[in-house]
């Protein structure tokens, strides 16, 4: 029998027709050709959430890991310590609400900001993980004016001046407010073009500072007056759209942003250059969206990927881009109807050799683990939809579907196929991967279509390896 492969992540095309390859809490793996297997690609589950502790009623708004290797956390109003075997210490607190935060320190103190005008708060830290935190104090600083993010370059804190062309700049150094205060003077204005500031960033020894139209690229010169220049003759045509959607990650910058003509795509920035990295099927839905403006965008590496994942809480979307392989992927949880619903991450870290995320609607935090097989004992839903099938615009009797996936759980497996390209979804049938590894589900008689694209769906709690499937077909007469 034929083999129909599976080669790539999610495509659905503003058509149906064109494409559905819907590849849902699924990632692509390629494997290396030289191996001479007969399949391109494997795809695998995306890790499931296993409870860690609950930092309390307020929602994780932020997990951040210093410079020392402690993993911090802000519940609702609430910033938290949680050591490596889970266990929460109080810090102190900040306003309360459920918008983002972000955090930064400089090896000296921890900064942390919620993209309120004036706010910001600061406390110090050890000298290496686990030790004592000083008190959280906000900031009275005259010369402080809030910020939406907040990076470090050279022990120097960059802040945006909210609603400004401005940024500006603690204290080499900075300890406290007393004894290294903010200067006025540390001031500068993007230069290039006059939009709004909406986030700043660092990668590597470089400064990104993303304006609503352009980004600019600045660097730590060293001047004695103000400390940074920007990199001259550097400037990207794309600015972004919601400051919480910069993440960074291994010398590279990701970001929701549109360029000049209003397109809403995904960047991704390296050394001094950008690129677009969104597919035409992704940017198609990104751009049927009214409100992009609390995307929220996070880094984080398990299994050898390197993931950016990309959350849009409005319309309860999350896209993830493996920047290893270069593929997209969906994700989504399920509410307690079984639909389908925004995943419970709100925020992630990386502490303590393991990856953490924070629950949107409460104060759970996770373990994010590849052998956690549900969402904290929410099922996780997994689908992909394969490629058109087409009989050289023939009718083709389908005689038999052999799905190509590994086997060893009872797991139940859903078939389901659609004959008008896409359009409606019928013909269920359930396969069940069998308790023994040499099984190959299998279906038969399964009807005449002259374009058929199937799809397969599953809840279980599985960990299985999908390739593809087989199929026995044959043309008929017009």
């Amino acid at each position: 029998m034929p083999r129909l492969n599976l080669s790539g992540g999610t495509y659905q095309a503003r058509s149906l027709a064109v494409s559905a390859q819907r590849c849902l809490n699924l990632f692509p793996e390629p494997l290396p050709q030289v191996q001479g297997e007969p399949i391109q690609f494997a795809h695998y589950p995306t890790p499931g959430l296993k409870g860690v502790c609950n930092l309390g009623p307020g929602v994780l708004r932020c997990l951040y890991t210093t410079s020392q290797g402690d993993l911090i956390a802000v519940a609702g109003s609430l910033v938290y310590l949680v050591d490596r075997f889970g266990k929460p210490s109080r810090i102190g607190e900040i306003s309360g609400g459920t918008g983002q935060v972000r955090m930064q320190d400089n090896g000296l103190t921890l900064f942390i900001v919620d993209g309120t005008p004036g706010n910001g708060w600061y406390c110090s830290i050890p000298g290496s993980a686990g030790g004592s935190y000083g008190a959280i104090s906000k900031i009275a600083d005259s010369a402080f004016y809030g910020s939406a993010t907040v990076a470090v370059l050279d022990t120097f804190l960059l802040f945006v001046n909210p609603n400004t062309t401005n940024w500006y700049v603690s204290p080499a150094n900075f300890v406290d407010e007393s004894t290294t205060p903010f200067d006025s003077l540390y001031v500068a204005s993007k230069t290039s073009y006059p939009d709004i500031i909406s986030g700043i960033a660092t990668v590597g020894q470089t400064i990104w500072i993303f304006g609503r139209q352009t980004t600019e690229l600045w660097y730590d010169s060293g001047a004695a007056d103000f400390p940074f220049q920007r990199i001259p003759s550097i400037t990207a045509d794309q600015g972004c759209e919601s400051p919480w959607s910069i993440a960074t990650n291994y010398g590279q910058i990701f970001w929701l942003g549109r360029d000049r003509s209003g397109h809403a795509r995904v960047y991704m920035g390296q050394e001094n250059a950008t690129q677009a990295i969104s597919t035409f099927a992704i940017e198609y839905a990104l751009n049927q969206y009214a409100e992009l403006g609390n995307a929220i965008g996070n880094t984080y590496q398990q299994d050898g990927h390197q993931f950016y994942v990309l959350t849009l809480p409005d319309q309860g979307k999350t896209w993830v881009y493996d920047a290893t392989v270069g593929l997209w992927h969906e994700r989504c949880g399920l509410n307690g109807a079984g639909q389908e619903a925004r995943i419970r991450a709100n925020c992630w870290a990386s502490a303590y050799g393991r990856v953490f995320c924070g629950d949107y609607e409460n104060g759970w935090l996770y373990e994010v683990r590849t052998d956690a097989l549900d969402d904290a004992g929410t099922p996780i839903k997994r689908q992909r939809g394969f490629p058109h099938l087409v009989t050289d615009g023939k009718r083709g009797i389908h005689r038999c579907f052999m799905l190509d996936m590994q086997c060893g759980s009872n797991v139940p497996v859903v078939v389901d196929w659609s004959d008008d390209r896409g359009a409606t979804w019928s013909g269920t049938q359930t396969l069940s991967l069998g308790n023994a590894g040499g099984t190959w589900p299998t279906i038969w008689r399964l009807g005449i279509a002259r374009d058929r694209i199937y799809r397969v769906t599953w809840t279980g709690a599985a960990q299985t390896a999908l390739m593809g499937a087989f199929i026995e077909f044959a043309p008929v007469a017009l």
